[in-house]
C-alpha cells in the first residue's frame, strides 16, 4: 500500500516545482559541493522548465505524503528549437522533469509520478516524451528504462531518452 497520493500540479505549486527541479539536478560527489539554487537557475536551460508555468501543454503531478507534505513532482512541457531544454528532441515532444525528496526515495514515488505523467500524456494525444538524465544516476536510468524510455543519444555527462507513446501501449 502506498503512503502517498498524487494530485495534479497547480500554479500554487510553482515554488515546490522549483525546489524539485533543483533536486533533480544530479550532482555526483566527485564534483564537489552542489552549487546553490541561484547558480543552478542562472542557466537559461534550467529556467525554461518553469518560466510561465501553466501555459498550454504544461501538465504535472505532485506526490503528497499522508501528513500532507509534498514529497515529489513530475511534469512535462513543450520546448522550442530556439529555446530547448536539456531533454529536447523536437517541438512536438514534451520534455519531462522528475524529482523525489530524499526522505521519500525508494518508496515508489518516482515510479508513480512518471506512470501518471505517461498516462496523462497519452490521454492528451502526445506521441512521445523525452528527458535528459545523468547517466551516472543509475536509479533514475533504471526507472526510465523500466517504464519504456530508450536512450536516443549519449552525451558527455548525460543521456537523452525518449518514450514512444504509440509503441509502448
Amino acid at each position: 500500500m502506498r503512503d502517498f497520493a498524487l494530485r495534479p500540479a497547480t500554479q500554487e505549486d510553482l515554488p515546490f516545482l522549483r525546489e524539485m527541479l533543483y533536486e533533480a539536478v544530479h550532482w555526483p560527489p566527485e564534483r564537489g559541493e552542489k552549487p546553490p539554487p541561484e547558480e543552478v537557475f542562472s542557466a537559461p536551460e534550467m529556467r525554461r522548465y518553469l518560466e510561465g508555468w501553466g501555459r498550454p501543454g504544461d501538465a504535472g503531478f505532485i506526490a503528497v505524503a499522508g501528513g500532507g507534505e509534498r514529497v515529489g513532482a513530475a511534469w512535462r512541457r513543450l520546448m522550442t528549437a530556439r529555446e530547448p531544454g536539456y531533454g529536447f528532441v523536437d517541438e512536438r515532444t514534451p520534455e519531462v522533469a522528475v524529482a523525489v525528496a530524499p526522505e521519500a526515495r525508494g518508496r515508489g514515488v518516482g515510479s508513480a509520478l512518471v506512470e501518471a505523467l505517461i498516462s496523462s500524456a497519452r490521454l492528451s494525444g502526445c506521441e512521445a516524451l523525452s528527458l535528459s538524465v545523468d547517466d551516472r544516476d543509475n536509479r533514475a536510468v533504471s526507472l526510465y528504462r523500466r517504464l519504456g524510455f530508450r536512450t536516443v543519444e549519449e552525451r558527455e555527462s548525460d543521456a537523452l531518452m525518449k518514450l514512444d507513446l504509440k509503441q509502448s501501449d
